[in-house]
């Protein structure tokens, strides 16, 4: 028998012996990675935002209300809606805004313990609504180009998100008090007539699971 011969007859007693051929290896699909944080996208633009302070951690998101230089204002308010996966935090004040020092929180009489002009809450629905005003009519309106207060999200895991998973923050409403209401030289009556806040387009970035 000849060598091509001797390998043809290997071949086919393989085949009548119900010889394997090399299976093709399944790898096992990847597991779902589990999201540990969250990273926050500025606005692109606005008069007034919410933008990321340095204090931020990949759990915890600082964000500090910044308005329009040269606009002088003498409080602000805002309501705003988290989605499930954030939730409001509080600052050591136990509330969940801080105070950054621009305003002034408390009366002309300088007593300390007085309730200061500051206040915040989180409504059913996953809904903050916070203010910080001044207090003291005797000082003038400040410059709303600074961070004026401070609010805060957590990473909530127990939502279970997969990285990359937006997470949209809408704000229902905004509102400032402005410069030519509440000075300290103004007439009763005009002042009765115009105590109404002005209403402001409060732009948010973008928080994303990762």
């Amino acid at each position: 028998m000849t060598t091509s011969h001797a390998v043809l007859a290997c071949a086919l007693a393989l085949t009548a012996c119900g010889g394997t051929t090399p299976q093709q290896q399944v790898t096992p699909p990847a597991q779902q990675q589990t999201a540990r944080g969250i990273d926050y996208t500025p606005p692109a633009g606005g008069a007034w935002k919410l933008l990321r302070n340095p204090a931020s951690t990949t759990t915890r998101l600082v964000l500090d209300l910044v308005g329009p230089a040269g606009v002088n204002t003498r409080g602000v308010g805002f309501n705003l809606k988290a989605p499930a996966g954030l939730k409001f935090a509080a600052f050591e004040n136990g509330l969940p805004i801080n105070d950054t020092g621009v305003y002034q929180l408390h009366a002309a009489s300088g007593d300390q313990g007085d309730p200061i002009a500051i206040t915040g809450g989180v409504k059913p629905g996953n809904m903050l609504t916070v203010g910080i005003f001044q207090k003291d009519r005797a000082q003038g309106a400040k410059d709303s180009g600074a961070a004026l207060c401070q609010i805060a999200l957590v990473f909530d895991p127990g939502a279970n998100l997969a990285p990359g998973t937006v997470l949209p923050l809408t704000v229902t409403k905004a509102k400032v008090i402005p410069e030519d209401i509440g000075a300290v030289d103004d007439d009763p009556y005009f002042l009765d007539k115009k105590l109404n806040l002005a209403d402001i387009q409060l732009a948010v970035g973008t928080v994303v699971v990762n």
